[in-house]
């Protein structure tokens, strides 16, 4: 008689141990859909349960910032605007890439402050400059999962004063 107690008693603790198990996380994934924007609980359910984004057949582009940075010349100092945009085939992933501006002005103020006027206004420079751009671009963002995403950086408006 006490072997069936005891079975029936370990039967009631397993299945109170159930409900209150499938209770705690039910309750869990309810608390963390109510709270989207705030729950590390539901970003990781997000990221464990989410699929990457495909890439698209075309290329996207997002548009950067104006920036405006100074550059020495001979007798005086000059200024270069450039606008440049962002060709991606992952335009899903590079939405925040707007947050990073103070990151980008910094990388090209770096850039452009080791160049002179003389050196940008040669036209043949611009695929150079281009490529330089990108490189300077794609090693700001290393350690940020944008760097991976940025197919090419393009020049949109280029003017030397």
């Amino acid at each position: 008689m006490t072997n069936k107690k005891t079975l029936s008693n370990l039967f009631i603790i397993l299945l109170i141990s159930i409900i209150v198990a499938v209770a705690t996380f039910s309750a869990t994934l309810w608390y963390s859909q109510q709270n989207a924007s705030t729950s590390s609980i539901s970003t990781w359910f997000t990221t464990v349960f989410q699929s990457e984004p495909e890439a698209t057949a075309q290329p996207a582009f997002h548009p950067l910032d104006k920036v405006v940075v100074s550059v020495k010349g001979e007798r005086q100092t000059h200024y270069v605007m450039i606008e440049l945009a962002v060709q991606t085939h992952y335009p899903e992933r590079i939405k925040q890439i707007d947050s990073y501006m103070p990151l980008v002005r910094n990388a090209l103020l770096k850039m452009f402050s080791k160049k002179k006027y003389e050196e940008l206004q040669n036209q043949q420079s611009i695929d150079q400059l281009q490529q330089e751009v990108k490189q300077t671009l794609t090693a700001a963002f290393a350690n940020t999962t944008i760097a991976r995403d940025i197919d090419d950086v393009l020049f949109t408006k280029y003017v030397i004063q």
